[in-house]
């Protein structure tokens, strides 16, 4: 009795795996901790922190005719407990594949996004990632209809968003309607990689991200992305980056790295200076140390100078913090 017990639970678990041959099931938890100084007291805060941990199913089923159809679902999870809810929606669509590219429907990543996310150097930290600068890696867009393809070593993607903000009333003037379109071009060779993305959102702004990278065989890397970001002049408030009013911003973010075993020592620097304000920095030195092949800790250090853009602005931030990744 026991055996045929043992043979049930085993096909049970078994059988679900071969159902879903074509779906891969992946994540990554990433928690720092360390000393965070806001400059509202005398002493720096001690804090536990999930830095976008997430986890998700990914795949394709064949079709007829050469066809496939696609589909994501990723799921944002708060693994230190402090957010109202511990799931949040990230990628999630599903679509067709086949020898004229791919067509994605649902909420995505915009296009202009990709041609510069993979050159951020502290990539998901919530206090030194590129997006702090960058007004393009923050954007994930509702509603979205996206086209993609490869041709070599380039390739291409426009996406349209029918309604980016839907009843988000924090813009005043942008929040009854907003279309976007959103397109990029990358290429990638070898060592060298150059993207360039453009976004359009009606009643918001546009933007205009560039970015160029080399990593060297033994790990070496240098990245650098300029973005110039303009308020159409309709909603008051900031919204995903784009400042309000007729302000226009000017980013730039420079990263480097040197690997040496299974150490990378790390920096970058960022700057966004607003034609009707100041200037925004954000400095992070570090050290990674790969403790296996999907894990990894490291030590950082950053410092986010003036993130309102005020004009003289002296506020700070500081961080210290040691971190753990694994992934799946």
């Amino acid at each position: 009795m026991k055996k045929l017990l043992v043979i049930a639970v085993a096909t049970a678990l078994i059988a679900p795996a071969v159902a879903m041959a074509d779906t891969t099931l992946y994540g990554k938890l990433h928690a720092t901790v360390g000393t965070l100084d806001t400059g509202a007291d005398t002493d720096a805060d001690v804090v536990v922190e999930s830095n976008t941990s997430r986890f998700g199913i990914k795949g394709s089923t064949e079709l007829d005719n050469g066809l496939a159809a696609t589909y994501g679902l990723e799921m944002g999870v708060d693994i230190d407990g402090d957010a109202a809810s511990n799931l949040s929606s990230r990628n999630q669509f599903v679509g067709l594949k086949g020898g004229f590219g791919e067509v994605r429907v649902g909420k995505h990543d915009t296009p202009a996004k990709l041609a510069t996310s993979g050159l951020d150097a502290f990539a998901d930290n919530n206090q030194a990632e590129m997006f702090r600068i960058i007004a393009a890696d923050g954007h994930r867009v509702n509603n979205a209809v996206a086209y993609i393809n490869k041709f070599g070593p380039v390739g291409f993607a426009v996406a349209h968003s029918t309604d980016v903000l839907g009843e988000d009333t924090a813009n005043a003037g942008a929040a009854a309607n907003n279309p976007a379109n959103t397109a990029m071009v990358n290429y990638s060779n070898g060592p060298i990689y150059a993207g360039l993305g453009y976004t359009a959102v009606d009643n918001v702004g546009t933007d205009i991200n560039l970015g160029l990278g080399y990593k060297h065989e033994a790990g070496h890397f240098a990245n650098f992305v300029y973005e110039t970001v303009e308020g159409d002049g309709v909603g008051a408030a900031e919204v995903a980056g784009f400042p309000g009013g007729v302000s226009t911003d000017t980013n730039m973010y420079v990263a480097g790295g040197f690997k040496t075993g299974a150490a990378t020592l790390k920096a970058g620097y960022g700057s966004s200076d607003r034609d009707t304000g100041g200037e925004e920095t954000n400095t992070t030195v570090g050290v990674d140390y790969a403790l296996g092949k999907k894990t990894s800790t490291y030590l950082m250090w950053n410092e986010r100078e003036n993130e309102t853009h005020a004009v003289d602005g002296t506020d700070k931030i500081t961080a210290t913090q040691v971190g753990l990744v694994t992934e799946f």
